[in-house]
């Protein structure tokens, strides 16, 4: 079951997105510097941080038309 979006400004929405994708380098960053067990669970949330910013990036296009 999939909840509705919350009711927030596009600047909201864009600042989250962002907030998303810089994470997501973060985590890719972070990854080179531990063993690869960890990384491997670094790259998932960095792929479950982009998609969610993906998802974000769709939900602005639809509002704007």
């Amino acid at each position: 079951m999939s909840l509705p979006p919350p009711v927030l400004s596009s600047d909201d929405w864009r600042r989250l997105r962002d907030a998303l994708r810089y994470q997501g380098r973060d985590l890719h960053h972070r990854s080179y510097a531990v063993d690869a067990r960890r990384r491997e669970l670094l790259w998932e949330e960095m792929d479950r941080c982009l998609a969610l910013a993906d998802r974000i990036e769709r939900h602005l296009a639809d509002a704007d038309g």
